[in-house]
C-alpha cells in the first residue's frame, strides 16, 4: 500500500473546553479524547507530513494524547516539518513545552522550522473569558507562552466565520455556509514520475481526522462531522479509499508548487 504525505494533516484530539464562546465552530463540547485505535489507524498510513495541527476543544486538556501522539511519530521514524497548536490561552501547562521541546530535538531537528503554539484571540473569545473571570489568567499565561521559542503569537478569525456549531446563532450577514474543501492527490516516484502503484501518495492542502476517526471537514461542527462531512473512517478504511470514494481529484505531480516537490525530495532523503 502506498504510503501517504499529507501536506496539512489536522487531529481533532480532544472535544472537551473549559470555554463556550458564542462564535466556536465546535459547538457543544464533549469529554471525547483522541483513543490509541485512532492514533494508530491514522499514523500507520502516514509516511510524512509537511504540517500536524493539533486541535480541540481545547489541547491543554488533552496533554496525554498529545504525547501518545508524538511517541508513536518517533519511535514509527514518520517525517513532520511542523507541528500546530491553537490554545485558549486560559490554562498554562508547562507540560505543553517540555512536548515542544520534546518536539524540536526528535522531530524538528531534520529541518529549519520551528513548530509553533498560538494563543486565540478575538472578541468574541475575550468576551467568554471576561464573562469567567479568567482574563487575568489569560494575560498571565499568554505572556508565559510568549518567553518560549515557540510561542506564533495571538491566532485571529480574520473572515467571516462559518456557519457552525455556535456560530449558527450570530447574525446571518457575519457568516457564510461551509463548502467542502478540494483536496488533490498525487503519486510520485522517486524520480518524480507518476507512479500509482510504488511511489509516495501526495495529499493535499490538508485532511482532518476528529475524535472518533471520522475523515472529515476542520471547520464543520462535532455534529456535522460526523453526518454532513462524513468521508469515512480510518477505523475501517484507508485515507486513501475514503477520500477518493468521494471524488478527491487525482493530478500529476506538475500540479503541485514547488515547496511540494522540494517536500518530496527531501522526503526520499529521509528514508533512504
Amino acid at each position: 500500500m502506498n504510503k501517504l504525505y499529507i501536506q496539512n494533516l489536522g487531529l481533532i484530539i480532544t472535544e472537551q473546553c473549559n470555554l463556550n464562546c458564542r462564535h466556536c465552530l465546535r459547538g457543544k463540547c464533549s469529554n471525547k479524547v483522541m483513543s490509541n485505535e485512532v492514533i494508530e489507524a491514522t499514523l500507520s498510513q502516514v509516511s510524512a507530513i509537511g504540517v500536524l495541527h493539533l486541535e480541540g476543544g481545547e489541547p491543554t486538556l488533552a496533554i496525554p494524547t498529545i504525547e501518545k501522539i508524538l511517541d508513536y511519530i518517533i519511535k514509527n521514524n514518520i517525517l513532520v516539518d511542523k507541528v500546530s497548536t491553537v490554545i485558549n490561552g486560559t490554562r498554562y501547562e508547562s507540560r505543553l513545552i517540555e512536548l515542544y521541546g520534546y518536539i524540536q530535538e526528535y522531530i524538528n531537528r531534520y529541518n529549519d522550522e520551528t513548530s509553533e503554539i498560538a494563543v486565540s484571540f478575538d472578541k468574541y473569545h475575550i468576551e467568554e473569558i471576561k464573562r469567567l473571570n479568567l482574563l487575568k489568567d489569560y494575560l498571565n499565561n499568554t505572556s508565559k507562552y510568549a518567553d518560549t521559542i515557540y510561542y506564533a503569537g495571538y491566532y485571529e478569525i480574520c473572515n467571516k466565520l462559518f456557519c457552525e456549531g455556535n456560530a449558527v446563532n450570530l447574525d446571518k450577514k457575519i457568516t457564510v455556509p461551509l463548502k467542502p474543501m478540494k483536496t488533490f492527490v498525487t503519486y510520485v516516484g522517486k524520480n518524480n514520475t507518476f507512479d500509482k502503484t510504488n511511489g509516495l501518495c501526495n495529499i493535499g492542502p490538508v485532511v482532518t481526522i476528529n475524535v472518533d476517526g471520522t475523515i472529515t471537514e476542520s471547520d464543520a461542527s462535532y455534529n456535522n462531522q460526523n453526518t454532513i462531512y462524513n468521508y469515512g473512517n480510518v477505523l475501517n478504511e484507508s485515507i486513501i479509499e475514503c477520500l477518493l470514494k468521494n471524488k478527491m481529484k487525482v493530478v500529476k505531480p506538475n500540479k503541485f508548487e514547488n515547496k511540494t516537490n522540494k517536500q518530496i525530495i527531501k522526503y526520499y532523503t529521509y528514508k533512504h
